[in-house]
């Protein structure tokens, strides 16, 4: 029986409804599907490499040192006076902030005419104190130099103590030439190398409160019978882009480096240090570490990992020796993961490193997400460097066997043993044990479809465009055979 037009019309219109309603169920149970089996990752990260500006970008976590977000991180690059983060470092690591500064030629002649001064004189007397805010609040670098020729003896001697303590901080790709970040060809550092020196100076007495400070009144000395007044211009401090949870900041400028800035902000217990060097425009800086502390708060969650966990562990060292670790002398071991990630989904791989001290080494632990979540475009999670102690291997002695005459007896016969099956695993889960080598924590809510959870999680989209594909197909071969009809 043949149809009419209208009849054949009425079918292929709701077979097209049809399958548009199967389209819509699959997608929509998609959705929930892949909601429910893998975890939610904010948007944040993926759109932090194309809106940050900055050319060389780090976030650490201020505690533990943990990379939280990178950049460029060991690119080289010019610091200008964010240089004033390690000088403050060395001022109050050696000196008192009572002590008396007396500001000489010396200390005073090398200072560019362009630089941020505060007037100092040959022979005038301040404190300690006064040079610190004075260099931080109004980056003065006359209140440098001498800060620097008071804790060092010389400025020469003061810069050999910058680039020393650099070192010690693990900022080997860093050289001072200076104590305030004017332009220099050798006056180098990188956002990483700085990120170590703020750690340090963040967690010394009296930096914070220095390196907050929006106003400073500097009273009169022997050669100023009037108080200076100092403002600071950071606009994390003062400005437009206050942040609320900000502890500690420096800004910088020069032709050649452009900007730079150095902050430390703390939420609850979470402490975090940013930098951000060779900005192209003056609040460039200012968005960048807004986004990076925003996303360090906002995104990511501790996870601790005990002793007993990290124990499982056998290492191998240089020379290719299996070491067994002992890592009881840490308590607990903390990591920051982003939000609704677990422990199933973390990579540790170690590095064991020389230590000084007998039977002890130090390990270099670098987490991040294994491969089957890699989509997200989440990068590493960092690296903690903690020490461990080597168990050394107890070797049983052989059994001494007395020459005596020995009865041999037969043998009973043995009854054929039964074939025992091998425990099932997970295909999905086996997987993420052979990525991870964390057999323990992987065995956490395996469920008999892991392995489909993982197809969809990786190739969701594909299956969407797929169905979609073929739906347009369908509906363009639908009107092609109605307006075939019509004809």
């Amino acid at each position: 029986m043949l149809l009419t037009r209208k009849q054949l019309h009425c079918c292929n219109r709701i077979s097209f409804v049809m399958i548009k309603k199967v389209f819509i169920y699959i997608l929509v149970l998609l959705i929930l599907f892949m909601s429910f089996s893998i975890p939610a990752l904010s948007v944040s990260l993926l759109q932090l490499d194309q809106r940050l500006i900055s050319e060389g970008i780090i976030l650490i976590d201020g505690d533990t040192g943990q990379i939280l977000y990178e950049k460029n991180m060991h690119k080289v690059l010019r610091p200008a006076s964010i240089t004033k983060v390690m000088t403050a470092l060395l001022a109050l690591e050696n000196g008192e902030l009572n002590d008396t500064i007396t500001m000489t030629r010396n200390a005073l002649r090398p200072i560019e005419p362009t630089a941020a001064i505060i007037s100092l004189v040959s022979g005038e007397v301040l404190s300690l104190e006064d040079a610190l805010y004075a260099m931080v609040v109004v980056s003065a670098a006359d209140a440098s130099n001498g800060i620097a020729e008071h804790i060092g003896g010389t400025v020469s001697a003061f810069i050999r103590l910058m680039n020393q303590r650099a070192k010690e901080l693990g900022a080997l790709n860093t050289n001072f030439t200076n104590a305030h970040g004017m332009p220099d060809n050798n006056h180098l550092t990188t956002a990483y190398d700085m990120a170590r020196i703020s750690m340090a100076a963040v967690n010394t007495p009296g930096f914070n409160e220095i390196f907050s400070t929006s106003l400073y009144e500097m009273q009169p000395t022997n050669m100023r019978a009037t108080p200076r007044v100092f403002k600071n211009l950071n606009r994390m401090i003062t400005g437009a882009y206050v942040y609320d949870d900000l502890i500690a900041g420096k800004t910088g400028w020069t032709r050649s480096s452009e900007y730079t800035l150095f902050s430390a902000a703390k939420r609850d217990d979470r402490t975090l240090i940013g930098i951000a060097i060779k900005s192209p425009l003056i609040d460039d800086k200012y968005k960048d570490m807004t986004l990076l502390f925003d996303y360090g708060f906002n995104e990511f969650e501790e996870i601790d990992f005990t002793a007993d966990e990290l124990n499982r562990f056998s290492l191998v060292n240089a020379d290719g020796h299996e070491l067994e670790l002992d890592f009881s002398g840490n308590e607990v071991f903390t990591c920051l993961i982003p939000k609704s990630f677990s422990k199933n989904y973390v990579r540790i791989d170690h590095n064991i490193e020389e230590s000084d001290i007998e039977n002890e080494v130090l390990v270099t632990m670098e987490f991040s997400l294994i491969t089957s979540v890699s989509w997200t475009g989440v990068k590493e999670l960092g690296e903690l460097t903690v020490s461990a102690r080597v168990i050394e291997p107890v070797i049983e002695d052989e059994p001494v066997i007395e020459d005596e005459a020995v009865i041999e007896e037969e043998p009973e016969p043995e009854e054929p043993a039964l074939d025992e099956p091998e425990p099932e695993q997970d295909e999905a889960f086996a997987d993420i044990n052979e990525q991870t080598g964390n057999v323990e924590f992987a065995k956490e809510d395996r469920t008999s479809w892991s392995f489909l959870i993982l197809i969809i999680r990786d190739f969701g989209v594909f299956i969407v465009i797929f169905i979609a594909s073929v739906c347009i197909l369908i509906n363009r071969k639908r009107k092609k055979r109605v307006n075939d009809q019509r004809e």
